[in-house]
């Protein structure tokens, strides 16, 4: 035995300039036979209808001429190893040769080791492949998305119902090539520059990875003024850190730059992929991207010395890390084009120690699902009469309530209850109807996450240890006597189970769990899968298909999105929406509606984009006057004076009407009509000067644009109302107030060219001279008539319709009116599409 503590892996890599080019695991002939010449031991099953292997390649007419299993049920499956992780970009069916046997549809599942199994999905779904007709016909599938696995199960779902399930089967596809690390939670590998700095204004970085832990560092890199990147997983979820030259902001106290993905300690493969052009970001994962922009003072990122992967280790400190270290497998690492794991594996001067290998392991670890929430249970035997109990597992599940474990204890110790309780882990022990010991501990236990529990009885001691820290023990439990039972029931309970060895008083758990542990003895759920031990209801094994439904988050408007194992569920609350996903908005389009629905004049919210990403609007409607006008306010609507303005120093007040301009540009363009009228008075304080003249006072509008021409006058005319019809104090000038005289005047007139309102600014420069003063007024935003109103359409006879083309959606869409009619019956809207329609009619 090496007699050398046991160092912290650390590979160093020196930086070669070199620029290679990726590997591309994507052959445009990627469509090559894989099945066929594979040997029969390549191929198993879940059982055998002759009790012996059979080969179930295309086109075999051998033998039993294909694979057909011992019985016919939802629990069959048919399966092929590879021999290494291959590129598959199709499969195809047969039924058995020569039989009335085949397959109508089935699913896919993939694994890199023969464990832990994925399902195949399209759109988020697990996807469901039409099958055979007959025995004789290929039926063949291009999938969406290619997929790269060793291993291919074929579940069958629906056969034909005058014969069994029978399969020959092909897959197709191409070799694909990749460079792995593999780290252990206690290695890193630095990436070391051949220079002290790396300055960069672009970045691409991606990766794929795999982990079972939710927790670890994927890669680090600093600089010396404050710059970082940082990619680690966090609960499940990655997080990016990135700031460009700011002192300010560090790793151990910023809060993440984007967090993207869920349950990405799944153990299977996940994509990233980071493209930085100065302060834009583009950050995605696996097919969802975050697009941001960086805080910082310049456009590069400046890294120090070195980028380390899988850890950041401390200077000076071999074996210290300064957070959770990776654990798990990354592959095809690409750092701006250089290959990082290929280049460690061809240096010749490499230096590393401990576990940084360049083979993934695999660990055997077997998941199961309890799908059902009512008839799901895993029963496992232990051994009985045992002077104490112990009982560990891990879980995670979406649900607030579900049993976990019920057992019988021996020598009438009565009965023991593991559940979760509003998320709540409870742990009961009862005899009869009296309960004799409770323990509570942990809170928001569905949370999707992995959690470990052990449950340990001896010497009249009960311990309930939930993720590594014990729970305070049990009041009054110091003289329960327990002895382990011979039945565990995980999950739930079997219906037809009349006695007391299980007990479920709420509802069965819908969940994963993996890690079992009775008397301290690893459970094989594949021999449960196999029928050798225990027993099991509506589980999936080796597999857990627990499914984010709040990624993508389809809760609008900023509702919260929470979810169980089966839905998910919006809290709409203070988002001013309403309905399942917080789309519909509880407020009006506009005043003309709120006219409509009988209101008289008053203060409104109106939603101009109805669900649309804009918010409510805070405004006033004027329902007394024969147009209903809709007025926004702004924050200096009185008359204000200025004095000792010049264009040196000029005068400028900035106007805010409560919402953005967004929202103030809806209202606007959903409008027929709007005005704003800006009154400007004067004693020798000039306004526009000559048309040909620099202003002396201008505003500034919707466009950030500035406008030298006043209220009365059409845009690009500088000049006031008075110009335009002649009538201005001195005839030379087009203002009265460019007369420059020593009395009170004004110009005052309506702003009515929509697409230059609102008015956001004011700017005087002509108020330093001598008895020189102006005071200027701006009114609110005003007004009328909504453009939604104008077509109106009538029906005349029953045959009478409007036509146009098929509405499409993806996930919302609005369809509103108004309507009148004495009819008591009628179709109003009708939309065919080829699976789905929408009818609305009165009757």
């Amino acid at each position: 035995m090496d007699s050398l503590p046991r160092l912290t892996s650390v590979l160093t890599l020196l930086f070669s300039g070199l620029w290679h080019l990726g590997l591309t695991a994507t052959n445009h002939n990627c469509d090559d036979p894989l099945a066929s010449l594979l040997s029969p031991m390549a191929f198993s099953s879940s059982s055998d209808l002759t009790g012996t292997h059979s080969p179930a390649q295309l086109n075999w007419r051998v033998g039993t001429g294909g694979w057909s299993p011992a019985d016919s049920n939802a629990q069959q499956w048919l399966q092929m190893d590879l021999g290494n992780r291959v590129e598959i970009t199709a499969v195809a069916t047969q039924g058995r040769y020569g039989s009335s046997d085949w397959v109508t549809s089935y699913s896919l599942m993939f694994s890199d080791t023969g464990r832990n199994w994925k399902q195949y999905k399209q759109e988020d779904s697990i996807w469901t492949f039409a099958g055979n007709m007959n025995a004789d016909s290929v039926v063949h599938h291009k999938l969406l998305h290619s997929v790269r696995a060793r291993f291919v199960r074929f579940v069958p779902l629906e056969w034909n119902p005058s014969g069994k399930i029978g399969m020959r089967v092909e897959v197709y596809g191409c070799s694909y090539k990749s460079d792995v690390a593999d780290f252990d939670g206690r290695s890193s590998l630095l990436y070391r520059f051949n220079q002290k700095l790396m300055s960069t204004l672009k970045d691409v970085i991606s990766l794929k990875f795999k982990s079972m832990q939710g927790d670890g560092v994927l890669f680090h890199g600093e600089g010396q003024r404050g710059d970082h990147i940082t990619l680690e997983l966090q609960k499940g979820r990655l997080a990016l850190h990135l700031n460009l030259d700011d002192s300010k902001a560090r790793l151990s106290s910023s809060l993440p730059s984007a967090t993207l993905g869920s349950l990405l300690d799944d153990q299977h493969w996940h994509s990233v992929l980071i493209e930085r052009v100065g302060k834009q970001v583009n950050f995605t994962v696996d097919k969802h991207t975050q697009h941001f922009r960086t805080k910082g003072e310049t456009d590069a990122l400046d890294i120090d010395y070195e980028l380390s992967f899988g850890g950041i280790p401390v200077p000076g400190k071999p074996g210290t890390f300064l957070k959770k270290n990776f654990h798990g497998c990354i592959e095809n690492l690409y750092y701006n084009g250089v290959n990082i794991i290929d280049l460690a594996k061809r240096r010749k001067h490499q230096i590393y120690t401990g576990n940084v290998t360049f083979s993934c392991s695999k660990p055997q670890i077997v998941p199961i699902t309890f799908v059902n929430s009512s008839g799901s249970y895993l029963l496992l035997p232990g051994t009985p009469q045992i002077d104490g109990l112990s009982v560990s597992f891990q879980f995670r599940t979406w649900n607030k309530d579900g049993l976990l474990l019920s057992t019988e204890l021996s020598e009438g110790s009565g009965t023991l209850l593991l559940s979760l309780e509003g998320g709540i882990l409870r742990l009961v022990i009862q005899k009869m109807t009296e309960r004799v010991a409770e323990i509570l501990t942990g809170s928001n236990l569905n949370d999707g996450l992995w959690h470990s529990v052990s449950i340990n009885a001896r010497r009249n001691r009960i311990t309930l240890t939930l993720d590594d820290e014990a729970a305070p023990p049990a009041p009054d439990s110091t003289w329960v006597q327990i002895y382990s039972g011979n039945s565990y029931y995980f999950g739930g309970c079997p219906d037809n189970l009349t006695d007391s060895q299980c007990l479920n008083p709420i509802k069965a758990f819908q969940g994963c769990m993996r890690l079992i542990f009775i008397d301290n003895q690893p459970k094989d759920l594949i021999s449960v899968q196999q029928g050798s031990l225990g027993n099991f209801s509506d589980l999936h094994i080796d597999l857990c298909s627990i499914k984010d439904r709040c990624l993508p988050n389809y809760c609008e408007h900023g509702g919260s999105c929470s979810q169980s194992w089966t839905t998910f569920y919006c809290n709409c609350s203070d988002t001013s929406y309403t309905g399942a996903t917080c789309h519909n908005s509880i407020y009006e389009q506009s005043c003309e509606v709120y006219r409509h629905q009988g209101n008289t004049a008053g203060f409104f919210y109106i939603d101009s984009d109805g669900s649309g990403p804009l918010g409510p609007l805070q405004v006033y409607c004027n329902i007394t006057e024969d147009k209903i006008w809709t007025s926004v306010q702004h924050n200096n609507t009185e008359l204000t004076r200025v004095r000792g303005a010049n264009p040196e120093k000029p005068y400028a007040m900035a106007l805010d009407y409560g919402g953005s301009m967004e929202q103030l540009e809806a209202v606007i363009d959903g409008s027929e009509h709007c005005e704003q009228e800006v009154a400007y008075h004067c004693r020798r304080s000039r306004l526009l000067n000559t048309p040909d003249g620099t202003p002396f006072t201008w505003w500034i509008g919707r466009s950030n644009e500035r406008h030298p021409y006043w209220g009365g006058s059409p845009p690009g005319v500088q000049q006031c109302e008075c110009g335009l019809d002649e009538s201005c104090l001195d005839i030379q000038h087009f203002c009265n107030c460019d007369a420059d005289k020593d009395e009170w005047t004004n110009d005052t007139g309506f702003l009515s060219f929509k697409d230059h309102l609102p008015v956001t600014q004011i700017v005087i420069t002509d108020t330093d001279r001598s008895n020189s003063e102006a005071a200027w007024r701006i009114g609110p935003l005003r007004c009328y008539g909504d453009r939604r109103f104008w077509n109106a359409v009538s029906f005349y006879t029953e045959a009478s319709y409007l036509h146009f083309p098929t509405f499409h959606a993806e996930f919302s869409a609005d369809i509103s009116f108004f309507f009148k009619t004495t009819a008591l019956s009628g179709v109003f809207l009708e939309n065919l599409g080829i699976k789905d329609f929408i009818r609305l009619e009165i009757s």
